[in-house]
């Protein structure tokens, strides 16, 4: 028995197979429900007889505060089993100087019994693009990273900027 989500730019890849529950990714979706249903199905299932060691991997680049509480709520599903005997292991893994991540990661080990392993994963900084540009609207210019440009470009607002020059940091 296994599930395995693909990742979108609001969700995470998740896999669930006996004795592993990993996700990886932004957790923001529109609607938290919808997304993480066939999720909790899978769980409530898998702690009927779950496997004799459970490794849950969690590695989230960013969460809102609802993913955040259903989250709490899946673990706190693990922990009832836990403390019943079952082994198991959270390790939650967050970019170095995340600091809102880690804080996330934190509160949700005071909330629970699991062990819980934190893991720092370096980032290596990349040669920053920044982008000089006009608002065509205000007639003002200024710099933005690339980043907030293809924000920009995914709510459809290109056509109010003027693209000047690319900077490289």
């Amino acid at each position: 028995m296994s599930l395995e989500l693909e990742q979108s730019i609001d969700t995470p890849h998740v896999f669930l197979e006996e004795g592993l529950v990993r996700m990886e990714g932004r957790l923001m979706p529109e609607n938290i429900r919808l997304f993480i249903k066939p999720v909790e199905d899978w769980i409530n299932e898998y702690l009927e007889n779950p496997a004799d060691f459970t490794k849950i991997d969690l590695e989230f680049s960013y969460l809102n505060s609802c993913s955040t509480k259903k989250i709490c709520d899946l673990l706190k599903q693990f922990d009832q089993k836990f403390q019943v005997g079952f082994n198991m292991k959270i390790f939650w893994t967050y970019e170095e100087g995340d600091e809102t991540v880690l804080e996330i990661g934190d509160d949700l080990k005071s909330m629970i019994k699991i062990p819980f392993e934190f893991k720092m994963k370096e980032i290596q900084v990349k040669e920053r693009k920044r982008l000089r540009v006009k608002n065509k609207i205000t007639g003002k210019t200024g710099e933005i990273s690339l980043k907030y440009w293809e924000t920009i470009k995914r709510n459809g607002h290109e056509k109010d900027f003027e693209l000047l020059e690319a900077v490289n940091y």
